[in-house]
């Protein structure tokens, strides 16, 4: 279960993209509540606050939105937008959750035993940064283990071939390929051929 962690937001009472500027230039970030069969809530949210809980807990964690101090609503972060220049976080959608219903959401991939592939001058090609799964919110997990210690050249891990924790499935095919192991690409310098060089012409007389 999911510790109960709570982020302050407050309701928008103008929604535009004027208002939006403004409140990111107070240190805010605008963003939105999703509600099935609702209509969703713009909010806004203190933008060091927002990212220090990210950071903390992971953007699947179940967070308790604390809406303008009193309304309590349990949600995961949906969707972050920052901007392609300046990389600034510039809007945040939450979705409200039911602990009794399945979500679908990508679940980061951790890699463990990279250092022992590289002993063995192998190398993890990874195709796969996360992992769509399904499950009831309070069993998604931060991220997903693979363990590549014993791994060998050529060996391959499909979705099909993670183990998930209890109550959570992939939510792609299960032929998916997440990695294979390869190995480093190199430069034979004896095998190089050296340019021929050109005999020099004899001038005209």
């Amino acid at each position: 279960m999911n510790e109960r962690v709570t982020i302050a937001v407050e309701k928008r009472e103008k929604v535009s993209s004027r208002d939006s500027r403004r409140l990111r230039r107070i240190g805010y970030v605008p963003g939105s509540i999703s509600r099935k069969g609702k209509s969703s809530i713009s909010v806004k949210v203190k933008q060091d606050e927002l990212l220090r809980k990210l950071s903390e807990y992971g953007r699947n964690h179940i967070f308790n939105l604390q809406l303008d101090g009193n309304e309590n609503i349990p949600a995961i972060v949906k969707e972050l937008y920052y901007s392609p220049i300046s990389r600034e976080l510039i809007t945040v959608d939450f979705q409200q959750i039911s602990f009794t219903e399945a979500i679908r959401v990508n679940v980061e991939v951790k890699l463990i035993g990279k250092e022992a592939l590289e002993f063995r001058k192998l190398l993890v090609l990874q195709q796969m940064d996360e992992i769509p799964v399904k499950g009831l919110p309070q069993n998604i997990p931060a991220f997903i283990e693979i363990d590549v210690t014993d791994l060998n050249l050529d060996d391959k891990i499909t979705v099909g071939d993670v183990k998930y924790p209890d109550g959570i499935e992939p939510d792609i095919d299960a032929d998916k390929i997440v990695l294979t192991i390869i190995k480093p690409k190199t430069i034979d310098l004896d095998a190089a051929e050296e340019p021929e060089e050109e005999e020099p012409q004899a001038k005209a007389g």
